[in-house]
């Protein structure tokens, strides 16, 4: 066992002391100390207690008790483990430091001390971020590993470990809260309900906002159990969870198109109406924001049950290919003999999710010629269909026809995949590229309705009914502030709002929409602290009284100015907002541009109409942000780990998320795969190569 330097300087004062004990002794025979424990106990007097070189208390020591004892208290002391950990800081050890990023190859030579707390922090966040149970620290293998790597370092137990979390929760959710209390933060949210495997009903509530350094933020507020999905129930625990993080200003509110949902949103603009006067912006007039994302699923879900047949049958087909690997192998030889890139094995999708139904139908349409070999070679392919399967023989194997359905669909599914995944997003801006997104899915459905393929101008019609029934014939139903949103993006401004809508309006009805688009910005600039230009007169009058009071020193241009800095009016007389709309739209064509960044440069130009494009950009199309923690909770509430509490089960997935996400005013972290790629995807084999929009 190594001594520590300090254990050695205690050592060797006591030597003395235990030398002089000796001399008194010096007629008996000496007996030798051989235990370790020697060199951090010293005998008193007598030979029947030891005092310890550290605490400096003494123990029984006498022959008959043996050193156990002693042992024991030295792996106990107190006073011993703090110098221990001084000393082990104060030893400091060269390495080299990796970059944070993933693709980050640079290294820098740093030096580091042990230090226990950190390494038990560490430990404790390791956890968290990779999911792990909290047996892991307990078992044989992670002991033999730290063992070998860092015996100095005592690994705690898994009840410890818990303890360790909910204390990591607390005070990452007291910084997190502090943050927002004191920038007075106007924050989005979006909610959605889940229930577990152990068919526990969870609400989840996600903040989004925009911080002092324009940077999108997302962060899970609550994670917490729901005993019904009513809407006052919902709209309560929206209620407790805005009262418990201390926020006291709500912009939107992002939900999916559930009834409970618009009554829960009635319920928390009923509360906060009685709130403080800036609770709400506009009586909380735009705060329903209905999930895009969900709309454009229940779109395409009418449109695909015009072709249910062929579906069922290449899903079928894929499902025979999946079910073993001796089948698989044998597919995988139809590909090689029809000299198919395999570029990733099959996808078999979630029928509830059309997602995943159309990179199922993507992949299998590129194998059509391997599943028509496979009919040839594998006589049981053909017979498994035969087959019943939940009493009902099953659908396929798919024919010709069923393979020109599904490249027709293939092909009328790839701009919603896209959309979608644009919608999707929770990590970069979302608002202002609604319109563009929603053009496109319009302009698509006009030209399905057109064509003359029949079974296209079928899924048109279906599809086309959807749309209208949330968004509107002209838009209509469509929440106003996402179209402001793209009135705030500097490329577009009004003009491509007007160039989209001239197509669909006459000129009159083109001119009210920029009308009505002007008179929501100006009672926003209103609302965000800006006076109105019919108040400019009272203005005028108010400066020159108070001019009157001091003729001498009154400076008419110094006035003037004040004048105009108060009533967010420019030189020229222009607001805020007709300043901006009168200045020329930045390129569309730089594929760098960087909208938060624009604003961020600008944003002192237009003081307060900065305040509200922090606010109407930060707005989430999706409710995405709040799905892809239900992937988190499924992995954490497995069969495995139903004994959780939900303060334990909220405090991993909160914190999860917070760690994952850096401080405020610095880059977020890049989008987990649920993120990424919409929703819950199904689990795929890792060499499928999924599209990136």
């Amino acid at each position: 066992m190594v001594d520590n330097v300090g254990e050695v300087q205690i050592i060797d004062e006591v030597q003395q002391v235990s030398s002089e004990e000796g001399v008194s002794g010096s007629n008996k025979r000496k007996i030798e100390l051989r235990s370790f424990v020697w060199k951090h106990f010293s005998k008193l007097p007598g030979g029947l207690r030891a005092k310890c070189h550290y605490c400096r208390r003494s123990y029984a020591a006498h022959s008959n008790s043996g050193t156990s004892g002693l042992s024991t208290h030295l792996d106990r002391c107190k006073v011993r483990k703090k110098m221990k950990a001084e000393n082990d800081a104060k030893q400091q050890t060269l390495v080299f430091k990796k970059g944070k990023g993933k693709d980050d190859g640079t290294a820098k030579v740093t030096h580091i001390g042990f230090n226990r707390e950190a390494c038990r922090m560490a430990l404790v966040k390791m956890i968290i971020k990779d999911e792990l149970p909290f047996r892991f620290v307990e078992a044989e293998g992670f002991l033999e590993f730290m063992e070998t790597c860092c015996p100095k370092f005592e690994v705690p137990s898994r009840r410890t470990i818990t303890r360790d979390i909910l204390e990591l929760y607390q005070n990452e959710k007291g910084l997190l809260k502090s943050i927002l209390s004191a920038n007075k933060q106007r924050v989005c949210i979006t909610t959605d309900t889940w229930t577990s495997i152990q068919m526990s009903n969870f609400m989840v509530v996600t903040a989004h906002f925009i911080d002092e350094e324009w940077v999108l933020h997302k962060r899970i507020l609550t994670f917490t159990p729901i005993s019904n999905h009513k809407g006052d129930g919902i709209g309560k625990l929206i209620e407790n969870c805005l009262i418990d993080w201390g926020i006291e200003k709500l912009f939107t509110i992002t939900v999916d198109n559930a009834s409970a949902n618009t009554l829960a949103i009635a319920y928390v603009k009923k509360k906060l109406a009685n709130w403080s006067g800036n609770s709400m912006v506009l009586n909380g007039l735009y705060m329903h924001v209905r999930c895009s994302a969900h709309i454009i699923n229940l779109i395409v879900q009418d449109g695909l049950s015009q072709v249910s047949h062929s579906i069922a049958s290449i899903r079928n087909a894929v499902k025979y290919v999946r079910s073993s690997p001796a089948r698989l192998q044998k597919f995988k030889t139809c590909v090689d003999r029809e000299k198919i890139s395999r570029g990733g094995l099959m996808v078999l999708d979630v029928p509830t999710r059309w997602n995943s139904t159309y990179l199922m139908l993507e992949k299998a349409v590129a194998f059509e010629k391997a599943f028509e070999r496979l009919k040839e070679d594998d006589g049981h392919y053909t017979n498994w269909f035969d087959e019943d399967e939940s009493e009902k023989r099953r659908v396929g194997p798919p024919i010709d026809k069923d393979w020109e359905n599904a490249k027709r669909l293939v092909k009328c599914l790839s701009i919603f995949y896209h959309v979608t995944l644009k919608f999707s997003s929770s990590l970069t801006v979302t608002s202002n590229n609604f319109l563009n997104e929603m053009w496109k899915v319009y302009i698509h459905l006009k030209s399905l309705v057109d064509s003359n393929d029949f079974l296209l101008n079928q899924m048109g019609y279906k599809m086309e009914e959807k749309f209208v029934k949330y968004w509107g014939h002209f838009f209509e139903k469509v929440n106003m502030l996402l179209i402001v949103a793209n009135v705030l993006d500097p490329r577009c401004k009004l003009d491509f709002v007007i160039w989209c809508f001239s197509s669909l309006y006459d000129i009159r009805k083109v001119d009210e929409l920029r009308a009505n688009i002007k008179e929501l910005l100006l009672k926003l600039l209103e609302n965000y602290g800006g006076e109105s230009n019919r108040n400019r007169g009272e203005r005028c009058r108010a400066v020159h009284d108070g001019a009157s009071s001091s003729v001498e020193s009154f400076d008419p241009f110094t006035q003037f100015k004040k004048m105009k800095e108060s009533s967010n009016d420019d030189i020229s007389g222009k607001n805020d907002v007709e300043k901006y709309l009168s200045e020329t739209c930045e390129s569309a064509s730089n594929p760098q541009f960087d909208i938060l960044t624009w604003w961020k440069l600008n944003g002192p130009r237009y003081p307060i109409l900065s305040q509200i494009a922090k606010d109407v950009l930060a707005i989430p199309v999706s409710t995405v942000a709040s799905e892809s923690a239900f992937s988190t909770g499924g992995r954490i509430l497995d069969p495995f780990r139903s004994s959780l509490t939900h303060k334990t089960v909220e405090s991993l997935i909160c914190t999860q998320n917070w760690l994952r996400s850096t401080l405020l005013g610095e880059c977020t972290i890049q989008p987990s795969q649920e993120e990424a790629e919409f929703y819950e995807l199904v689990e795929t084999d890792p060499n499928i190569e999924l599209e990136n929009a």
